[in-house]
């Protein structure tokens, strides 16, 4: 085994602050968990005065979809924004403390090194991921849930949790302060917000002033991107990326490729062009969030050598 991963292991077990810190984050997610399901409980239950009260399987199913979506969402952010934290102090903690040309003058290899702060970041984060978990089984079993959407779900967090951890690996890689390593994370992290919604909102006003315009011609490929550019947007965000897979596989049927049609109106009317065919915003965001965890443990590794080779 790893001797970076087991001196994780007797290091967070000896630690106080390793479960203070889940307590805290269970706390929280309890309460926020409670909250949701009590209104949106109270939401269903409560009718008029003169009608009685009747709960349906069909409102169990529809409660148990809404907890379990609920929960996703608390995953998928604890996952992307949660675990990254200890491993932007890995390296960045290392070289502040002192320790880092110690740990590479040592007989480990410099993927070695890396790949001990990657195990160690995972372990951390699947107590992060498990501890919560039984909320998110329990919408499952109140049915209205595929197994695909929960296969789905596990995915989304695996991938998520494994691309958030090598960025924040490679931002330690970069300073030589924690602090640094973490205002930089969650400064582009916020950063990113308005852009995605500015993107979002130059390609849907594009896309008015070309679907009413009678003498602009794109060819049929050209205007479904232009038209689906919000599903393209998706791929690059877990959670958007999550929401579009599950919408066009309940409503479409399809987890694998989408078929979209592309239109355009013409006077008062309107005429479909074609059909677009795109790969399901899943399966996109999995294959670059894995090529970007490759890079980014790529270019860790060759950071670390150069101070060895010095």
């Amino acid at each position: 085994m790893n001797p970076l991963l087991v001196r994780h292991l007797y290091g967070s077990v000896r630690r106080h602050r390793f479960f203070w810190l889940l307590t805290l984050y269970l706390l929280g997610v309890g309460i926020l968990t409670l909250s949701f399901t009590l209104i949106t409980a109270l939401s269903t239950i409560i009718t008029r005065f003169d009608q009685t009260v009747t709960i349906s399987m069909l409102d169990l199913f529809i409660q148990g979809r809404v907890l379990y979506w609920f929960s996703s969402v608390l995953l998928i952010l604890t996952a992307s924004q949660l675990v990254p934290i200890g491993a932007l102090g890995s390296l960045a903690g290392e070289r502040d403390n002192r320790t880092l040309d110690l740990l590479v003058t040592t007989t480990l290899r410099s993927r070695d090194i890396i790949f001990g702060k990657l195990g160690a970041a995972l372990l951390t984060g699947m107590v992060y991921l498990l501890a919560p978990l039984p909320l998110l089984m329990t919408g499952f079993w109140m049915g209205g849930v595929m197994p695909i959407e929960l296969a789905l779900t596990v995915v989304f967090l695996l991938v998520t949790m494994l691309v958030k951890i090598s960025w924040a690996l490679f931002l330690s890689s970069l300073v030589n302060k924690s602090i640094v390593a973490v205002l930089i994370f969650f400064g582009l992290n916020f950063a990113a917000i308005p852009v995605f919604f500015t993107g979002a909102a130059v390609f849907g006003t594009f896309y008015d002033a070309w679907y009413y315009s009678t003498t602009i011609s794109l060819p049929v490929w050209l205007n479904g991107l232009i038209q689906y550019s919000w599903v393209i947007l998706s791929m690059l965000n877990p959670i958007a990326a999550a929401g579009v897979t599950q919408a066009f596989g309940l409503e479409e049927g399809t987890w694998l490729i989408l078929r979209l049609p592309v239109r355009q109106a013409y006077g008062m009317g309107g005429a479909t062009l074609g059909t677009l065919y795109l790969p399901s915003p899943w399966i996109v965001y999995t294959l670059l969030s894995l090529a970007a965890t490759i890079f980014f443990l790529f270019f860790c590794i060759q950071h670390l050598n150069k101070p060895a080779r010095a």
